[in-house]
């Protein structure tokens, strides 16, 4: 694997993570990140904090890109997200995910092919899972709870919404011919992913970012 590695993402990539005792979003001091450069790789982390794949295209295009490198791509989780302060307002109605699941899947064609003829290798990084009764409970503060979830139906059907945007990332990947990082499978391969999530269900705790670091120096030296 090239040296220079350019992610595009979201804010699982940037490290972020929920500080019980202060109440607050931090940065996790040691991400997979430092422990690469300590490795000796170049990153330009364009990763951010909501991102979605359109702010991905958005970012790619203005990017400087040298040929030879990674692109990291991990989105997923804030395309799929919904507008709950909407879904609470009326529940008995469909809502759209941020971004819809077949529009996600174009958009992650297109960039992976404006990689590539930019010179880049892509890279997918499959997202997250999400630990649904926490993530459910922590969106719905401020809100009707009863009708997000009478919306939902039950806690889990938000895993299997967010499931289908990693199978989308997976099959991109596949009709592509892109390798794949599947950063998912190294949570669910844990007797209990929770365990390794923050209070809010969707962010990884300081051992969750341990597994991180453990699981993206592991696949980069594998490929060296």
């Amino acid at each position: 694997m090239g040296k220079l590695i350019t992610i595009l993402g979201d804010s699982i990539a940037r490290g972020l993570m929920y500080d019980s005792k202060a109440s607050r979003y931090t940065v996790y001091p040691d991400t997979y990140a430092s422990k690469l450069k300590g490795l000796g790789y170049s990153l330009k982390n364009l990763a951010r904090v909501g991102g979605t794949i359109d702010n991905a295209l958005e970012m790619f295009e203005k990017c400087e890109k040298q040929p030879g490198g990674r692109l990291a791509i991990e989105l997923g989780g804030n395309d799929s997200d919904l507008d709950w302060k909407e879904v609470a307002k009326d529940p008995g109605v469909y809502h759209e995910a941020k971004i819809p699941l077949k529009e996600f899947g174009e958009k992650l064609y297109r960039l992976i092919s404006l990689a590539r003829k930019s010179g880049l290798k892509p890279l997918v990084v499959t997202p997250l899972p999400v630990v649904a009764e926490r993530y459910v409970k922590w969106i719905s503060h401020g809100l009707d709870a009863e009708k997000i979830l009478k919306y939902l139906g039950s806690y889990e059907y938000i895993y299997r919404w967010q499931e289908r945007y990693a199978l989308e990332a997976l099959k991109t990947a596949l009709a592509t011919d892109t390798e794949v990082f599947d950063l998912r499978s190294q949570f669910l391969f844990q007797r209990d992913f929770a365990d390794f999530m923050c209070e809010d269900g969707i962010h990884p705790n300081s051992a969750g970012h341990e597994l991180i670091a453990q699981a993206v120096c592991g696949y980069v030296l594998s490929r060296a």
